[in-house]
C-alpha cells in the first residue's frame, strides 16, 4: 500500500509538471526500534513509516527509494540470522539499496539493564513510598541509587560486548557479499542513562561497556562502511534527545533530528564505488 500511494503521488506530480528531485536514490534501514521510531507519539506499532518524525521517515522523504525494516526488539544476532533467508523482504531491499543505515546493538546492551531498573523500582517500595510522602532527601536517593547501581551492572556485567561486536561485524559482511557498492552506515549506542539524577549509577555502570561496543563498531569503519557516532551527539544532551525521563530508552523527535542529521553529513559526502576505484588505480598506472 505505501509504495502504490507513493507512486500515485508521484504520477500525479510528473503529469503537472513538477517532479521534485530528491537527495538521495535510495536507502534502506534496518535494525531495532531506534530505526522503526519506536516512542515518537505517532508511531503504530509495526508499522515504522507512521512516526513521520522518525530519523528514517526524514530521510526517507528526500529519497527516489526508501524501505525501513526495522524491528521493535531485535538483536544484533537476530538481525544477522535475517540474512540467512534469501527470501526475507529485507535480504532483497539491502541488496538493492545505494545506502544501508543500521541501528543495532541497544537490545543487546540498553534493554537489559532498563529492564533490571524497571524491576528493582517496582520492587523498592520504600522510596516509592517516600516520593508518596513528599520525603525525597538525598540519603533516599543515594540509597535508591545504589540499588540501581547494583541492578545496573549486575545486567551490564552479563553483556556479550565481543558477541554483539562480532555479530555486527559479520552483518556488514553480509551486506557487502550481497551488495558491494553500497555505503553501510552504523549508528553508534547512546547513553539514556547519563543526565537524570536518579539513573546517574546506571550511567556509569553503562560507560565502561559502550566504550567497549562503540570502539568496535567505531573499528568497523573503512572503505564504504561509515560510523556515525550518535553516542557522541547525545553526550550531555540525553535527557532532551531521549525519553528516559519516562524510563523509555528510546529517542526523542528531537534526538532523532539529530540522528538524521548525523547521517545526512556522511550521505553527502562522496564515495568511489569498488567500480570507480578500480578504474582510477587503473588510469594512474604507469606503463612503462
Amino acid at each position: 500500500m505505501k509504495k502504490i500511494l507513493i507512486g500515485a503521488a508521484i504520477f500525479l506530480t510528473a503529469i503537472s509538471g513538477n517532479l521534485p528531485s530528491k537527495k538521495y536514490s535510495s536507502i534502506t534501514v534496518i535494525g531495532d526500534s531506534i530505526a522503526s521510531g519506536y516512542g515518537l507519539s505517532e508511531y503504530v506499532s509495526g508499522n515504522n513509516y507512521s512516526a513521520l518524525d522518525s530519523f528514517g521517515n526524514l530521510l526517507g522523504a528526500e529519497s527516489e527509494e526508501y524501505e525501513n525494516y526495522a524491528v521493535d526488539g531485535r538483536r544484533s544476532d537476530e538481525l544477522l540470522a535475517a540474512f540467512s533467508d534469501k527470501n526475507d523482504p529485507l535480504v532483497r531491499s539491502v541488496s538493492d539499496a545505494d545506502n544501508v543505515i543500521i541501528s543495532i546493538g541497544g537490545n543487546d546492551f540498553l534493554k537489559p539493564m532498563l529492564d533490571a531498573i524497571k524491576m528493582q523500582a517496582l520492587t523498592d517500595t520504600d522510596f516509592f513510598l517516600s516520593i508518596l510522602e513528599g520525603d525525597i532527601s538525598a540519603g533516599n536517593i543515594s540509597e535508591y541509587s545504589n540499588g540501581i547501581l547494583q541492578s545496573a551492572l549486575t545486567a551490564a556485567r552479563e553483556v556479550d560486548v565481543d558477541g554483539t561486536i562480532g555479530n555486527i561485524r559479520r552483518i556488514t559482511e553480509k551486506i557487502s557479499s550481497l551488495n558491494p557498492d553500497t555505503r553501510v552506515i552504523l549508528l553508534t549506542v547512546y547513553d539514556p542513562f547519563a543526565g537524570n539524577v536518579l539513573l546517574a549509577a546506571a550511567a556509569e555502570a553503562a560507560e565502561e561497556k559502550l566504550a567497549e561496543l562503540n570502539g568496535g563498531i567505531k573499528s568497523l569503519a573503512g572503505g564504504n562502511i561509515f560510523a556515525a557516532d550518535i553516542y557522541e551527539v547525545f553526550k550531555g544532551h540525553e535527557a532532551g534527545y531521549t525519553n528516559i525521563a519516562r524510563l523509555d530508552i528510546h529517542p526523542s523527535s528531537a534526538g532523532h533530528y539529530k540522528i538524521y542529521e548525523t547521517i545526512t553529513e556522511i550521505l553527502n559526502t562522496p564515495v568511489e564505488s569498488r567500480h570507480q576505484v578500480k578504474k582510477r588505480h587503473q588510469s594512474t598506472k604507469r606503463i612503462w
